[in-house]
């Protein structure tokens, strides 16, 4: 009988409605039930159950019983909503999947079982059916075995319960087997039809065995098979149906040997293709599999090892072959067909094919035989356990008494003894006798851990000095993670361990000792565990470990003896003012505490406890007065009037609010309310618009609910629409379009400019107009914007930070040549002990080291830390420890010199930390980067973003969006599912540069002090302005990444910001953008309440971007952008303030000579004068020849054009032979007249030796090639300075020769140093005799400028006693070069960054200029600059503008055209599409008014069924081939038509079929035309083709409707003036009036005779102007 599908479907709906009867009636099934029950096949092949809740059409044969399917499954009262989501969706996913045994093979198999079991007299106690089904292999167990069948599938498991009372069933899948089968584990038949499919199946147990076992959980079948050997008793039959791919894929061979070497091989059989095709419909490919298990056999047979190989066959003599294939289906009797064929399968693919051409008796006959040969053959009775010489039984025959402990593995095996928490990867363990290291393995797919374990050669370990040392570790571990934890003193657990630990010295001496060195060195652990013994020369002692704490302080009271003293230690104890302990430790009330530290301490009422001024008068001042004004009317007595001072306090202290009109507020900032922008959107677009906001992207969605034509018509450019642009306007950024041109004879996309500028100018008046719309909204509205920008950015307060009052005790002064610290220093350090931290942002050379030193001990001493770090520079550090020990000559301090830091070192010096009491660990930034970060803080900051990314899915779920945000949410779902990969990757590429030992975490260090902070500003963060140029490096450094993670360790901790103190006389280097690294390094909670994410948050509140235009080498315009503006100064100035001490030289009052400033401008060369015109020249026209250089032309000249010639501008400003070999030297160019200026100050300070630094970052010294530095020392030497006294920087290699050359800097044997700024700016004290600083020329950064200077301008200098106090800043500078341009610059940033600092700045917004040393500087200015003449460079700015503004006049031209032509467009079209409609009425009308009957005719087929029709469809659509629409027959009196498609190539595609109206309209069917796959189906078409017409005729009158929509918009665009037309004759007028006055200029200075002029000229810096 062939398989039929629809009875198939009601088999099953009718034995699923059976199963749920007698489930809800809770009874057993009758015989006749059960029948009814057997009929069930599951859904393989059904493929319409794939439309079930679905508005998809069902055939009508199909639709009753799915429908009634559908029923069942809602009503079934033992489901709930989850389960009947799970039910449908596994009934669709089973369509190609799920295909029934025929049950002759099921009989055969089952015959052949129970008969070897009869014959041999064996007792099948147990069997398991796996993948069940509805139970098709239970017939396999006998009457009496125990049966256990699982099945995964809901409905499927439900019909196996009811039909199989008799046996164990659950609807649970195959892995669950050991928690659902709790007794009798093992059997002694397991057979099925097993699954197949590359899913991975979750068994932790399995994959935690590694190995095989590990790598059969990947694959379901493989893991079938492997699972299922292992349950098997020994001895016992596994019998599998199962896919081809077992036996013949390569990449399954380690699944075959496991089988043939744990069993013996009964059965290969690779049976028809055509076997499935009565029970499912179906051809497949399928194997029977038998074995018999038997783990001790010695060696394979030929069967078994034909059995792991696979081989191909050649198909044909061009060298095709088939896919791999089992070499052991080429071997006799191993196949079940009567013939096989090569053939090509459903993916192309050749394979053989085996075919079965008799009936289902003789295939059960045939299997039969052939089983019964192999049992007969194969089948052993006296298995040999564990290879042993004695015969014995398996498990089949009794229970076996086999001696494990003679058979164990001594190799790699699972652990299987419980693991404490405190180990890892590499610790030693006793283990089933041996000594062994634990090696862990990870996986995404499972929470659990495996663990290994790996014997250590019995050599190398002495089992009872092990035993032992275990103890010792345990109690270490545990006392350490207690009192770490906890933070509580275990006396039992100290005194237990010195026990140990004196047990294990006495019998097996010191852990110094070398024998006992080795063998605690073999324990990953061991390198902590021996830090608790220490050595000093030769005597060695115990580490503080073993007397008290190390992990916290102990409190104590015994110190504190004054209110002040209370209260510091309060703050450290409890992390606030904990009243009662201060009243205990001082013996005085409350009443007279408040007194005594009244306007130091304050209450607050909403938390009912006293807080510390620091932190009650400092911060968000704001909310705390709106929390007690709610909260103090409750209240009485003295808590009333403490309240009521509170408030007061707080109330003087807040920021004055800023005014809606001074607000400045940019569209897109995060913190105003999405209903706003969307209020905006339905005014601007004319139609109802929603907006939403998620911060865990940094994205914005924006839907329109309806259409409009302003969307689509007035803010369109190229495929982005109104809600594209509304978005990027919301963003601040301009969509990167491009288009394709030729280039080299290749199609290659480049940006479209022209495009780009055309949304730039859409989406700045989208911009423009949201504040103009603003600007007009009701005054309630802007109240409610100015309450929530104050109360979140205007609400910050720093406290005046006055240390006058600390007495530092333990600060020692011998060793310094000064009695007392600064007044500034002691005022930093108090901020810092009241904060927690913050930024230290003082000058160079005002004393940074010492506020470090003393600020760390004294947090320490006062109990607010317990193991602060100080980290510098490699070149600075030594100064650091050094300070620390003069100044603290009894502190501890761990200071690892750089042999402590080789890896083989390390793990110790790491262990010392965590281990010691330390008042201070100093070390390099490279020492620091190589200590590993804790994955517990790894884990938690990213466990906090996969928790953002769930929240935003879960909104995204809810919201009205989700149609329009299919991208998003795949992103969503993406960036779910890859984030733990992803942070495991990030850990590896931390962890693959250090030692897996102690990490920063365990280590207890909770305050880092950060010497020179400016270079951990390469902090990685996600921007979308990459247009953008000057906001640092987004990819950012792992050394600041390792830092971030350190800091948030502490933060996480101490549960609060801070938790370091940034040092720097240059925090800010180049550009005020980086201020929000420093932010996002230490205030991460402050910047999540102002609702700031990420940077582009931030520049969206604090920025507004500019961009500038100019011509490229091609001629086309391109888009420059820069944050060139700042905005709401004051607040962000404030939010900086608050955390940060700002000093200067001046402000302290610095004992360092006075900086004279000297600009020393001259006139350009001949060469030079001629390279401005070329470099002018070249700016124009983008030719490099234009420059005449022998170099050759950069690659990326089309790119950066301006960048280029920027560069070579420099080199050209600084000297000429930086350009190239054709150049010679000249006695006016900048080095002859610097070597000269040098001389002379060497001259004037001959008499006190004086020295002077040299900087060059654009001409190093290299030797073997010309640079500055060799030809200026040249110089010198010819006017008579010794060689030997001037050095170059660069050729002090070590640390010791760059010592020695700053001793000799000191001395004056050195006179004169050359050095770039990273190699001379930065740790360099040679200040003694110092009189001048040389800059060849500008450095880009304020930072660089101010490190520089430093190096001479600083204390320690002797120029005070004899030079008058004096130091000499000579600049030089070449005419009609960008020098001048770059000193004011500089001098214009660093002035901006001092007024943000100090709280002087007078204005809410400040511009910086846009040059910088990525991108160069603009076209127009850069010409004007060169060209010496200022009215050039106001004219270059005017047409620049000019420039703009025409570009945007062009493209405001085109839209109108555009608009113009679409007009015309659109009413053509609604002319059209109105006669397409007034036709399909037409035909609509005569289909309704039709009496006839509604029947597919065929012209050559007038009489026949609708299965009969279909066919012959089909064959035509086989066979037609022709572009003509052929009439092939009619429906109710219309025409059917077939026509031909092709496809781009002129190919024939396929057939369409259509029905014609009468009004000549051709219905196509479908979308492509093409038939459905079923005749009847196909017999339909034309019936489901006119169904459609309703709905074709609505899409017409809908696009009529739009397309009128459309119209008045169009014609508002075309009436439309430009508004900007004024503007642009007025700057058109100024620039040709400017014109008019240089040209005049020009003939003035051709008439004036010439006149000669000295070669140089000094300017003093005040008055220069650029």
């Amino acid at each position: 009988m062939s398989y039929n599908k629809q009875k198939s479907l009601v088999a099953n709906v009718e034995a699923i409605e059976t199963a749920m009867k007698v489930k809800v009636q809770g009874r057993r099934a009758t015989d006749k039930e059960k029948d009814t029950l057997s009929l069930y096949s599951g859904f393989g092949g059904i493929k319409e159950v794939l439309n079930m809740g679905t508005d998809k059409p069902i055939t009508e044969d199909m639709a009753e019983p799915i429908g009634k399917l559908q029923r069942l499954i809602d009503e079934y009262p033992y489901f709930t909503d989850t389960m009947r989501q799970q039910v449908v969706s596994s009934i669709k996913a089973s369509v190609l999947t799920a295909f029934y045994t025929p049950q002759s093979v099921i009989d055969a198999v089952a015959q052949q079982i129970q008969k070897v079991f009869a014959e041999n007299g064996l007792t099948m106690r147990s069997f398991l059916e796996p993948s069940a089904g509805i139970g098709g292999f239970l017939p396999v167990a006998m009457s009496d075995t125990d049966t256990h069948a699982f099945e995964k599938d809901h409905l499927t498991g439900l019909v196996l319960s009811v039909l199989h009372d008799e046996a164990q069933t659950y609807t649970a899948g195959f892995e669950t087997i050991d928690s659902e089968i709790t007794e009798n584990r093992t059997f002694d038949v397991i057979a099925s039809n097993i699954p197949f499919g590359n899913f991975r199946v979750f068994d932790a147990e399995m994959w935690k065995k590694g190995g095989i076992y590990e790598q059969a959980t990947k694959t379901i079948h493989n893991y079938f098979f492997v699972k299922s050997m292992e349950l098997l008793n020994e001895g016992g039959l596994l019998a599998f149906v199962t896919s081809r791919g077992v036996a013949d894929t390569p990449g399954n061979k380690f699944v075959r040997e496991y089988l043939v070497h744990h069993a013996n091989l009964i059965t290969a059989l690779r049976l028809p293709d055509t076997l499935f095709i009565q029970t499912g419909g179906i051809e497949v490919g399928s194997d029977l599999l038998i074995f018999q298990k038997n783990t001790h056999k010695s060696a394979l047979s030929g069967r078994e090892q034909a059995f792991l190989q696979v081989s191909k066959e050649m198909v044909n003599m061009s060298g095709q072959t088939t896919e791999y294939a089992n070499r052991l289906f080429t071997m006799p009797k191993t196949t079940l067909a009567t013939g096989s064929r090569i053939t090509m399968n459903q993916y192309g693919k050749y394979v053989r094919k085996y075919l079965w051409e008799s009936g289902e008796v003789s295939m059960f006959k045939y299997l039969s035989g052939m089983l019964q040969s192999d049992f007969e053959r194969y089948f052993r009775k006296d298995i040999l356990a564990n290879g042993g010489s004695q015969p014995m039984q398996m498990s089949l025959f009794g229970d076996m008494d086999c001696d494990m402990d003679v058979a164990r593995q001594r190799g790699k095996r699972a652990y299987t003894d419980n693991t404490e928490d405190w180990m890892k990867n590499g610790a030693l363990v006793m283990f089933e006798g041996q000594v062994g290291t634990l090696q862990y393995r990870k996986s995404s797919h499972y929470t659990a851990t495996a663990v290994d374990f790996m014997p250590v050669d019995d050599g190398k370990v002495n089992i009872e000095r092990a035993r032992d040392y275990f103890p010792i570790r345990k109690t270490y571990f545990e006392l350490s993670n207690i009192e770490r934890e906890e933070q509580r003193e275990e006396k039992a657990l100290r005194e237990q361990l010195n026990r140990e630990y004196d047990a294990f010295v006495s019998k097996w001496g010191f852990f110094h000792d070398n024998d006992n060195k080795e063998f605690i060195m073999l324990d990953s652990l061991g390198v902590e565990v021996f830090t608790i013994e220490m050595q000093v020369g030769t005597d060695i002692f115990k580490a503080d470990i073993m007397r008290e704490p190390v992990a916290f302080q102990k409190e104590t009271t015994s110190k504190i003896q004054t209110s002040m003293e209370a209260l510091l230690s309060s703050l450290n104890y409890y992390g606030g003012v904990n009243m009662t302990y201060i009243v205990q430790s001082t013996g005085k009330s409350e009443d007279d505490i408040a007194a005594e530290l009244k306007g130091e301490i304050f209450y607050n009422p909403t938390a009912s406890r006293w807080e510390h001024k620091g932190m009650f008068l400092a911060g968000n001042v704001i909310a705390k007065s709106k929390e007690i004004v709610s909260c103090i009317a409750n209240l009485d007595g003295k808590e009333k009037v403490y309240a009521e001072e509170a408030l007061k306090a707080l109330e003087d202290v807040c920021p004055e609010p800023v005014p809606y009109e001074e607000l400045d507020i940019n569209m897109g900032e995060r913190w105003i309310d999405t209903q706003l922008y969307a209020a905006f959107a339905s005014e601007l677009f004319d139609v109802e618009t929603s907006v939403m906001y998620f911060d865990v992207n940094d994205t914005y969605l924006v839907r329109l609910q309806g259409y409009s034509p302003i969307a689509y018509n007035t803010y369109s450019v190229r495929s982005y629409n109104g809600e594209d642009l509304f978005v990027f306007a919301l963003q601040d950024t301009v969509p990167e379009i491009t288009k394709e041109i030729y280039r080299g004879g290749e199609k290659v996309r480049v940006p479209d400019e022209e495009a780009i500028q055309e949304a730039a100018t859409k989406i700045q008046e989208i911009r423009s107009k949201f504040n103009t719309w603003l600007d007009n909204r009701p005054i309630a509205e802007r109240d409610e914007l100015v309450r929530v920008y104050n109360e979140r950015f205007n609400c910050y307060v720093r406290s005046h930070y006055d240390g006058s009052a600390q007495t530092f005790p333990g600060l020692s002064f011998e060793q310094f040549p000064y009695n007392d610290l600064y007044p500034s220093q002691k005022d930093a350090i108090w901020m810092i002990k009241q904060l927690g931290g913050g930024i230290c942002w003082h000058e160079v050379g005002t004393g940074k080291t010492m506020i470090m030193c003393a600020g760390a001990y004294e947090m320490k001493r006062l109990g607010l830390v317990q193991k602060p770090m100080i980290i510098g520079l490699k070149a600075n550090v030594h100064e650091i420890a050094d300070t620390f020990r003069k100044a603290y000559p009894t502190a501890k301090v761990l200071y690892p010199g750089k042999e402590d830091f080789t890896p083989s070192n390390r793990k110790e010096v790491f262990s010392k930390i965590k281990n010691n009491n330390w008042d201070c660990i100093i070390m390099t930034h490279d020492q620091f980067s190589k200590i590993p970060q804790s994955e517990e803080t790894m884990i938690e900051i990213f466990t906090e973003e996969l928790a953002d990314v769930e929240r935003s899915l879960e909104v995204l779920e809810k919201s009205t969006m989700r149609y329009r945000s299919g991208k998003m949410q795949k992103g969503l779902e993406q960036r779910k599912q890859n984030l733990t990969a992803k942070l495991a990757e990030l850990r590896l590429k931390i962890e693959s540069r250090k030692d897996d030992t102690v990490d920063f975490h365990s280590m207890g260090i909770d305050h880092i002090f950060i010497d020179e902070c400016h270079l951990f500003k390469n902090l990685m963060f996600q921007t979308r302005h990459t247009r953008v140029a000057g906001i640092g490096n987004t990819r950012g450094s792992q050394r600041a990444m390792n830092m971030l993670f350190a800091i948030r360790d502490i933060q996480n901790r101490n549960g609060r910001d801070l938790g370091a103190t940034f040092l720097s006389g240059t925090v800010v280097v180049n550009a005020l953008t980086e201020l929000y690294v420093m932010f996002k390094y230490l205030r991460p909670r402050e910047l999540q309440r102002q609702q700031i994410s990420c940077f582009d948050a931030w520049a969206a509140i604090f920025t507004k971007k500019t961009a500038d235009y100019e011509l490229n080498v091609t001629g086309a315009i391109k888009r420059k952008e820069c944050f060139r503006t700042y905005i709401k100064v004051p607040e962000l100035a404030m939010f900086l303030r608050e955390i940060t001490d700002y000093r200067t030289a001046d402000m302290i009052n610095l004992d360092v000579p006075d900086k004279n400033v000297r600009f020393l401008s001259h006139a350009p060369t001949i060469a030079q004068e001629e390279m401005i015109g070329r470099l002018v020249s070249f700016a124009n026209s983008g030719q490099w020849d234009d420059l005449g250089l022998d170099t050759p032309e950069p690659d990326n000249l089309d790119k950066a054009k301006m960048l280029i010639a920027t560069n070579v501008a420099r080199k050209m400003a600084l000297d000429m032979r930086l350009l190239g070999g054709k150049f010679t030297d000249d006695a006016n160019n900048k080095a002859s007249i610097c070597a000269r200026t040098i001389h002379d100050y060497y001259v004037r300070s001959n008499a006190n030796r004086g020295t002077q630094f040299v900087f060059s970052d654009l001409s190093t010294y290299k030797p073997g090639e010309w640079n500055i530095y060799s030809d200026i020392k040249d110089k010198l030497v010819r006017l008579g300075i010794p060689a030997d006294e001037i050095q170059f920087i660069q050729c002090a290699k070590t640390e010791r020769a760059r010592k020695r050359l700053f001793e000799d800097m000191n001395s004056g044997k050195v006179r004169v140093l050359f050095g770039s700024t990273t190699m001379l700016g930065t740790g360099v004290n040679a200040q003694k005799r110092a009189v001048a600083v040389h800059h060849l020329e500008i450095p880009w950064r304020p930072a660089d400028m101010e490190q520089r200077n430093g190096r001479a301008v600083r204390k320690g200098n002797t120029v005070k006693l004899w030079g008058g106090n004096v130091v000499d800043v000579v600049i030089y500078g070449t005419e009609k070069t960008l020098d001048a341009y770059k000193f004011n610059l500089l001098k214009n940033k660093q002035m901006f960054i001092n007024q943000i600092n100090n709280g002087t700045i007078a204005v809410r917004r400040i511009d910086e200029d846009s040059m910088d040393e990525d991108s160069g500087m603009n076209f127009a200015e850069f010409v004007a600059i060169l060209s010496g003449n200022t009215d050039l460079l106001n004219k270059a700015k005017l047409d620049n503008k000019i420039m703009q503004l025409e570009k945007e006049q062009a493209i405001f031209k085109k839209s109108r055209i555009k608009a113009e032509r679409k007009i015309a467009a659109n009413r053509q079209e609604i002319e059209k599409v109105s006669r397409t409609a007034e036709r399909m009425r037409q035909d609509l009308e005569y289909i309704s008014s039709y009496n006839g009957e509604a029947v597919t005719l065929l012209l050559n087929m007038q009489q026949t069924t609708a299965e009969e029709t279909g066919r012959e469809l089909h064959r035509i659509s086989k066979t037609y081939r022709s572009g003509v629409y052929e009439t092939i027959g009619s429906y109710m009196g219309l025409n059917l038509l077939v026509h031909s498609e092709t496809n781009l190539t002129g190919l024939f595609d396929h057939n369409s079929f259509f029905v014609e109206g009468i009004s000549g309209l051709k219905y196509r069917y479908g979308l492509s035309g093409a038939l459905p796959l079923g005749f009847v189906e196909s017999a339909q078409y034309p019936r489901i083709t006119l169904e459609k017409l309703p709905v074709l005729l609505k899409e017409q009158q809908n696009r009529i409707g739009k397309l009128e929509s459309e119209l008045p918009t169009l014609q508002e665009i075309v009436s439309r003036e430009w508004d900007k037309a004024d503007e642009l004759a007025r700057l058109t007028l100024e620039c040709k009036e400017l014109q008019r006055k240089i040209e005049a200029d020009l003939n003035k200075t051709e008439q004036q005779p010439e006149t000669s002029s000295e070669p140089e000229t000094e300017i003093k810096a005040a008055e220069k102007v650029a």
